[in-house]
């Protein structure tokens, strides 16, 4: 195409010489051909940031820790404030909701084993910087048909985006949507099972399970409407296994090579690896970098247990093409997190720590902590880091960040 260009342009050149010597007028070339001549910048390449927790569980101590002194409702910030700054960093921050928001009146506020949770942590969500949740787990179902309805009507009024539930077969038959950075983006979320718990037959469009050739067509679907990037927030694999079973692995690259480009994985409430994956295409050749995250663990809960108090927050870079918008994958790190289930005062106050800051304070005297946490918090720190070989361990200290989580 180039040398098209050179060469009219050398015609253009020869004509102005010869007209110089016969006294001809020759007119210019074109504007448009002038600016054809000169190369186009290529736009530069941008990135985004997905930031995705695990299972966000509420028990009954969380519950009661919420309860404002007047009995008159609930609020649950101070679980979250010691990671709201790093959460409100982020594009797009992504957890699993693993209890219904069914309201007091549908058989009062429990926790395991059928969860029940206040409303108000809706908003102290959505506050702390979260922007969706999976509503497709085994507790999905803990309040029937209707607690699943209503906890969708609470997400929708605090502004959370969720998937995985559905109130209506319209609801079911749309899949979500998001534009990050003006990439656009679809979320789809499934559970491997709820408990034995099952919808009534006129409601069975209700809740999303994994059916593989079913999450394929929801892929391919997402793909023709325009979506340029596929997130998928699965519910699966065995409770409290470090490790994924070989059936998880093989599906996960199914998933990916139809079409997935992200899977975020719940439910053994215990770290599992994360990898970057490079399915092969037609030709058995490696296609474009994806990335699966098998288990998050918990983010935040009161079970007992080490594995099950510490995880981490996922941070995920996806580069933008400038010339092409494609979205790609660049990076996987991980900031370790740690769940104080009690104050200094024995007092039940579940607060999720960056695991470094956690550190910092030890360092400084440990006053915000109780003996077991003390004891827990290098060990915790220790584990979650060998649970990601692969991954980049994001450090904080440093940076903008550190001030606002230190105050």
């Amino acid at each position: 195409m180039s040398g098209g260009f050179e060469a009219k342009a050398a015609a253009w050149a020869g004509a102005s010489e010869e007209a110089e010597i016969n006294n001809i007028v020759v007119t210019a070339p074109p504007t448009s051909f002038q600016k054809a001549l000169k190369p186009r910048p290529i736009p530069e390449d941008w990135s985004f940031t997905i930031l995705s927790v695990g299972d966000i569980m509420m028990h009954s101590p969380q519950t009661k820790a919420g309860r404002l002194p007047d009995g008159a409702g609930y609020d649950f910030r101070f679980m979250f404030e010691k990671v709201a700054p790093i959460l409100q960093e982020a594009d797009l921050v992504v957890g699993n909701l693993e209890t219904p928001l069914a309201g007091a009146d549908n058989g009062g506020f429990t926790g395991y084993p059928l969860f029940n949770a206040p409303e108000e942590l809706a908003g102290n969500l959505k506050e702390a910087g979260f922007s969706l949740v999976s509503t497709a787990n085994n507790h999905s179902l803990d309040r029937k048909y209707q607690g699943l309805c209503t906890t969708l009507n609470h997400l929708d009024s605090a502004g959370l985006l969720h998937t995985g539930a559905f109130r209506t077969p319209e609801e079911r038959a749309q899949l979500l949507y998001i534009e990050v950075k003006g990439v656009k983006l679809a979320a789809i979320a499934a559970t491997y099972g709820t408990n034995g718990l099952q919808l009534p037959g006129e409601y069975s469009y209700a809740l999303n399970y994994i059916q593989e050739e079913r999450l394929l067509e929801d892929i391919r679907k997402a793909r023709a409407e325009g979506a340029r990037y596929v997130v998928l927030m699965l519910h699966w694999g065995v409770e409290y296994q470090p490790k994924p079973g070989s059936e998880q692995v093989a599906m996960a690259m199914r998933l990916l090579e139809g079409g997935a480009d992200l899977i975020l994985g719940n439910h053994p409430h215990v770290l599992q690896r994360g990898e970057a994956i490079h399915p092969g295409d037609e030709e058995d050749e490696p296609g474009k970098t994806k990335f699966v995250m098998y288990s998050q663990g918990n983010f935040v809960s009161n079970q007992e247990g080490l594995e099950r108090l510490c995880s981490m927050l996922l941070k995920l870079t996806i580069g933008v093409d400038g010339a092409t918008g494609e979205p790609y994958f660049k990076e996987a790190g991980y900031i370790p997190i740690y769940t104080q289930k009690r104050n200094a005062q024995g007092v039940s106050k579940h607060t999720v720590w960056p695991l470094e800051l956690a550190m910092a304070e030890l360092e400084a005297g440990g006053a915000a902590f109780n003996g077991e946490d003390r004891a827990n918090i290098p060990k915790a720190w220790e584990h979650v880091i060998r649970s990601q070989p692969d991954l980049t361990l994001l450090t904080l200290q440093d940076t903008p960040l550190w001030e606002a989580l230190s105050n």
